[in-house]
């Protein structure tokens, strides 16, 4: 096929926070003789794969924008009160008190597909060029150098063979690339493997995040008002939390966050999702609502010691990208900024001195370390560790490490990889069906594909399977054997599903959310997740 060749100064792949801030910070330092930038983003429009309702740390959003644009910037409401609670089944014991790193009083609530938006207006303002309905396909490198990506091709048959509607993929070559994929990014991975990134650093731990957007009768006292849990729902062995954030009078934006490294080989985080909807506290947060948004995320864990090297020759990793998210608070959007900052501000420089040259771009990690997000990282970078010990050792850790600065824990604890966790398992069974807890009105107890619906997914059905089993006769002699086949249980939107005669798994794509946690779960890591074609997935509207 004939493919269309552009030539780019700076590209960025993932239309995020993390790549958005890099542009805005590197036109406004290299005005008025600004590099041309391209933005690629697969979702169908900027902030169609990122699902409404986050709790941002305001420190990098003073440093990127002017105080008019602070001003203007989309903001559902403002913390004015926070709460954490020690779950029990039946009882919820709220804890006295909140250390420093934990509180959020003041800190802006946001959609962040809304954000992005914003963000994404400012680089078009300062002269950026972004495109939706592109997914970048494949790393272009000359010599062990990246110098651009090669656009995935629309069109193709389900064999992967062109169509008479065929669209090749263009190339875009670039001085520099920045990767801005999100968690567990299929180029950014296979980058970080091939240049041996990661060769120094722990496996990566990933959790699955769960959040539904319910809206409720209007309830003017609840604007502004988070509450984080830990506990019940989950098991004394498997790290995470609940959250329930009022973004307005009459919307919630309710989650559950599942670390992957869990054991239970019958755990299933949606059905562990609507047992935290059902608990007394929560139910009564969202009493005579509907949900109107759903989606699943991946989030990195690992901390500090997971954390890859973030430049190769003509590349930068930003923000999930490159693991960088605070565990203990589980925010990453303050990070993914502040290593935006420092990628636009390396740029800048290495523009401006002719050439970005692996010298110069070595400024990237050197500044990132210097922020405030790295430095608290530095503080909690054992206390993910702690948590495979279990629940009590994590907490103590956790409480230690906030108080004296990370130097309870000396050294590395080491990890083992999500995927290596994971025990014997019950057998699955055709159909096996979700039991949500009576507790739940009709209006909330909703199974996975039900609340797919509210992911607005699309998937040409006609495009190649984006979700590959590379051995199937594996897959059936190991996998359901020995584990039960997980995946049916794991997948937040019922993708896989034991055929009736139980002996084969089936792959109904077109539900895919794009959170990849088949990718990171799957005990024989026989399952490949794909790129699909541009404009695919979740299409959230951002507002």
């Amino acid at each position: 096929m004939q493919r269309e060749q552009i030539d780019v100064d700076v590209l960025c792949v993932g239309a995020g926070v993390a790549s958005l801030s890099a542009v805005l910070r590197l036109l406004r330092r290299t005005a008025p003789a600004k590099p041309t930038v391209m933005i690629l983003e697969k979702g169908k429009h900027v902030g169609a794969h990122v699902l409404s309702g986050a709790v941002v740390d305001p420190a990098p959003l003073r440093e990127l924008l002017t105080e008019e644009e602070l001003a203007a910037m989309p903001v559902a409401a403002h913390v004015r009160q926070e709460r954490f609670y020690r779950l029990t089944r039946r009882h919820a014991l709220r804890l006295p008190f909140l250390p420093p790193a934990l509180r959020a009083k003041g800190y802006p609530i946001v959609s962040l597909g809304a954000l992005c938006k914003y963000l994404a207006a400012l680089c078009e303002q300062a002269g950026a060029e972004i495109y939706t309905e592109m997914a970048a396909a494949e790393v272009l490198e000359e010599n062990g150098t990246v110098v651009g990506v090669r656009v995935g091709d629309k069109g193709l048959d389900k064999d992967g063979q062109p169509t008479d509607r065929c669209e090749p993929g263009p190339e875009i070559r670039a001085r520099v690339t920045i990767l801005g994929e999100g968690a567990c990014g299929v180029l950014t991975q296979r980058l970080i493997e091939r240049h041996a990134l990661a060769a120094d650093a722990n496996p990566q731990a990933y959790a699955v995040g769960i959040k539904e957007i319910i809206e409720t009768p209007a309830r003017p006292a609840r604007a502004g008002t988070i509450v984080h849990t830990f506990g019940y729902p989950l098991d004394y062995a498997t790290y995470g939390g609940g959250f329930v954030y009022g973004i307005s009078p009459t919307e919630v934006a309710l989650g559950l966050v599942v670390a992957l490294d869990y054991r239970n080989a019958g755990l299933n985080p949606h059905e562990e999702f609507l047992k935290f909807k059902a608990h007394p506290l929560v139910r009564d947060l969202i009493r005579d609502g509907h949900v109107v948004g759903y989606g699943a995320k991946m989030l990195p864990e690992g901390g500090l010691f997971a954390v890859p090297e973030l430049v190769t020759p003509g590349a930068l990793i930003v923000g999930d990208g490159g693991g960088l998210l605070d565990a203990v608070r589980l925010k990453g959007i303050h990070l993914a900024m502040q290593s935006g900052i420092a990628a636009g501000d390396t740029l800048a420089e290495a523009l401006a001195a002719g050439a970005p040259t692996p010298a110069n771009l070595a400024g990237y990690p050197q500044r990132l370390r210097a922020t405030s997000g790295w430095r608290q990282m530095q503080r909690v970078r054992n206390v993910r560790a702690c948590f495979a010990w279990g629940a009590v050792p994590g907490v103590l850790a956790a409480g230690a490490s906030l108080m004296l600065g990370g130097w309870v824990i000396p050294g590395r604890l080491r990890m083992h990889a999500d995927h290596e966790c994971l025990r014997k398992g019950t057998p699955a069974t055709p159909g096996e069906k979700e039991h949500a807890p009576k507790e739940l009105p009709e209006a909330l107890a909703l199974d996975r594909l039900t609340d797919v619906f509210h992911a607005g997914i699309t998937h040409d059905e006609h495009q190649p399977c984006h979700l590959k089993i590379k051995d199937r006769a594996r897959c059936v002699r190991e996998c359901l054997a020995v584990y039960g086949a997980p995946c049916t249980r794991f997948c937040p939107a019922q993708v896989y599903t034991l055929a009736d005669d139980g002996t084969e798994i089936k792959i109904d794509a077109a539900n895919c959310l794009h959170c990849k946690t088949c990718q990171v779960k799957d005990p024989l890591q026989n399952i490949e997740w794909t790129l699909p074609e541009g404009g695919s997935g979740p299409n959230y509207p951002g507002l």
